[in-house]
């Protein structure tokens, strides 16, 4: 079985964080290019937000993480209503699913690019194709990694020295601008690198119950437009459109997100 992740070391923490994002709007891209009419798969689904709401609007759903904690979450959401959803452990490398099965694969919110090297990360889209049907839809909803090196690409430095300083001093912790969730308080600290392509998050967890404060570190790798086309059709995939959000404009340098919707060739 896959081993334990960063995800389930924080997955009470991660799902609150996760809700927060802006799922709804998330849903309503799936469903302007994936029609309900197939099997379709929620690659790394995490807690189950996309993969509950789709099948509230009649998406027969999979939904695939190597997390036993967060599908553990996901499980508790769609236990008054379960149907049309099925959850899998398993690693994103190697689908435990007969080839040719689903219409669609999703990979959203930027939920590729925890892997170790680009090659496990191509060894992904090879398997997604494997299972795919004939024609299928593979949409993957990425950081766009021109705007988090803007944004980040100065602040490695400044953000591993604040993050080891309120490690170690709870008093300069207090003085540091923290985010207010349902059952915690976090404290993130963000760096991004052009040399590795990198993006690291440095978080201090603070819980309203207990007052106890549990850190990690988050790193995932960022793909320009050019890297993940390219990646993609190595893969087994082709005819490409690309935005930049979820409200569907067109991709630039500068959107917030990088998100391409490709079909199986």
């Amino acid at each position: 079985m896959p081993t334990p992740t960063l995800f389930d070391e924080v997955s009470s923490y991660w799902a609150e964080i996760a809700e927060a994002d802006a799922t709804e709007k998330q849903v309503a891209f799936v469903k302007s290019h994936v029609k309900a009419e197939g099997l379709v798969l929620d690659l790394a689904c995490g807690s189950g937000r996309h993969a509950v709401s789709l099948c509230e609007v009649g998406y027969e759903i999979v939904g695939l993480d190597v997390s036993s904690r967060l599908l553990k979450i996901a499980r508790a959401k769609s236990a008054k209503d379960s149907a049309g959803l099925a959850l899998v452990r398993a690693d994103m490398r190697f689908l435990p699913f007969r080839s040719g099965i689903f219409l669609a694969v999703l990979s959203l919110d930027s939920s590729f690019g925890y892997l170790p090297s680009e090659t496990e990360d191509l060894k992904s889209f090879t398997d997604a194709a494997k299972n795919l049907s004939e024609n299928g839809v593979f949409l993957v909803d990425v950081f766009n990694r021109d705007l988090m090196l803007q944004r980040y690409g100065k602040r490695a430095f400044f953000a591993c020295f604040q993050f080891g300083l309120a490690k170690r001093f709870p008093s300069f912790a207090r003085l540091l601008k923290w985010r207010e969730y349902p059952s915690f308080w976090l404290l993130q600290k963000r760096s991004a690198s052009t040399e590795t392509g990198l993006l690291r998050d440095f978080w201090v967890f603070r819980d309203k119950k207990t007052g106890k404060t549990v850190s990690a570190k988050h790193v995932i790798r960022l793909y320009t437009f050019s890297q993940l086309q390219t990646l993609l059709k190595n893969g087994g995939f082709g005819c490409f459109k690309a935005y930049g959000n979820y409200e569907g404009q067109v991709y630039k340098t500068d959107s917030n997100r990088l998100i391409l919707v490709s079909r199986k060739t």
